[in-house]
């Protein structure tokens, strides 16, 4: 018996080495396998993710681009009201005179009479009247 265990038991451990190795190989397969799958996935997140950064990116330099434009204009819109803002300044400084006709038309809307318009806006008896009858005679909706 002890030849019969020393002839085979060589051969039986040598079957068993190499039924382990079998196994272990095609679990390492398996493993490999499943790591590949990940690893494509990942390289999918991953393409998909620099798609959309650089669409990003994109979408924020036309966005710049807009925002740049826009402020130049508003500069140009703001220099144009300075502009006319002075010349505004400067037309109502040199027509005193309408100032006063402003006033009395407003004060016709008000209700003011002749005497009224006389005293409080310094105006001869003529021209108010001609400023009442004016008023009375323009259509509402072209009035002030």
């Amino acid at each position: 018996m002890d030849i019969l265990l020393q002839q085979w038991l060589p051969v039986v451990i040598s079957a068993l080495i190499a039924l382990t190795a079998v196994v272990l190989i095609r679990r390492e397969r398996q493993a490999r396998l499943a790591l590949e799958v990940k690893f494509a996935a990942i390289e999918t997140v991953l393409k998909n993710a620099r798609l959309q950064n650089e669409s990003l990116t994109k979408q924020f330099h036309e966005l710049r681009t807009g925002s740049i434009g826009m402020s130049d204009k508003l500069v140009d819109l703001i220099e144009q009201i300075d502009r006319v803002e002075v010349r505004q300044n400067e037309v109502a400084m040199n027509d005193s005179g309408g100032r006063l006709y402003s006033r009395a038309s407003k004060m016709v809307e008000l209700g003011a009479d002749v005497d009224e318009l006389m005293k409080e806006c310094d105006l001869p008896k003529a021209e108010a009247e001609l400023l009442l009858s004016l008023q009375r005679s323009m259509p509402q909706h072209y009035r002030r």
